[in-house]
């Protein structure tokens, strides 16, 4: 009779689907068919990785046999060695995915609904994330004067207009527009293994960025390549090594794109305009990623 009943509420919703399906099954099905045709190569390999980690912690369990309290021990099995920030990717994944499957019938309740990390890593602290004013303008200052020297040339561009590393060294003379002003980001570089152009990391990534007339100039002296690039190929440890020397401290190449946007929100660039001139899908992900800086904004729009 239970089974009478759960077979004709199927038929009533008109859902067809494989109930036996592995959880590891249905979420290469899912990156292929939702994450594979919108994201870049690069992004597409931390789903890849977080399919090795499904594989690894769940093997052939079935989807609809995986419970809240199953999924809550392996993220805490997973904080256990793993970092803050690298949990919560996989969480995120995860719960995308399973969205999906209570969506399209294959389970009913989202068993990541209330699950929670507390990494003992909590990964870098603040301060890698962000140069200070005064490490940023001597960054500028020493890299200017080099823009015969890759890494260098790379860590103005970038500290200079908010770019992705990829995106950087994907920029072609023909995306720079001297009467304008601008430089368009259109097209990233697969550093990764050196592959060739690759599209940018979302849609909304394409955008035109201002320049000053210091960074146009610093454009214009930059050797030339036989394939239209204003940059060879450096790897992204090079570009790291390069910026430590120069700052003298643990810092990153990304660092830059966090330090050029909070010093656009330092100096009360609407945070919109900070959005987009970053290439951000929405909104949401700057207030996010930037809501320290803006706590010290409202500070001063108080005072005003």
């Amino acid at each position: 009779i239970k089974a009478a009943a759960e077979m004709e509420l199927k038929l009533q919703d008109n859902i067809n689907v494989d109930e036996d399906i592995t959880f590891l099954n249905y979420f290469k099905q899912w990156c292929e068919v939702y994450k594979r045709p919108n994201v870049s190569d690069i992004t597409y390999k931390a789903y890849i990785h977080t399919q090795h980690k499904i594989e690894q912690f769940l093997s052939d369990k079935k989807l609809k046999d995986i419970t809240s309290t199953t999924y809550q021990q392996i993220l805490n099995s997973y904080s256990e060695t793993h970092s803050q920030n690298t949990v919560d990717r996989f969480n995120i994944h995860i719960k995308s995915c399973v969205e999906m499957a209570v969506h399209e019938g294959y389970i009913k309740r989202n068993f990541c609904k209330f699950a929670k990390i507390n990494a003992k890593n909590k990964g870098r602290d603040i301060e890698t994330k962000f140069l200070e004013v005064e490490e940023y303008e001597h960054l500028i200052y020493e890299t200017s004067k080099h823009p015969e020297y890759a890494p260098h040339a790379a860590l103005y561009l970038i500290a200079k207009t908010g770019m992705r590393f990829s995106e950087c060294l994907g920029v072609t003379v023909e995306d720079i527009d001297y009467e304008t002003g601008t430089l368009s980001v259109n097209k990233a570089w697969n550093y990764t293994n050196n592959s060739g152009f690759m599209e940018t990391k979302t849609k909304s990534s394409i955008r035109e960025i201002p320049l000053d007339n210091d960074s146009l100039n610093f454009i214009k002296r930059l050797p030339k390549h036989a394939d239209g690039r204003l940059l060879p190929n450096i790897s992204n440890n090079t570009a790291n090594k390069t910026l430590r020397r120069i700052v003298g401290r643990e810092v990153r190449v990304h660092s830059l794109r966090h330090t050029y946007a909070s010093y656009l929100i330092a100096h009360d660039i609407d945070l919109i305009s900070i959005s987009q001139v970053l290439g951000h899908e929405n909104l949401n992900i700057t207030l996010t990623v930037y809501a320290h800086q803006l706590s010290e904004q409202k500070s001063r729009n108080d005072e005003k």
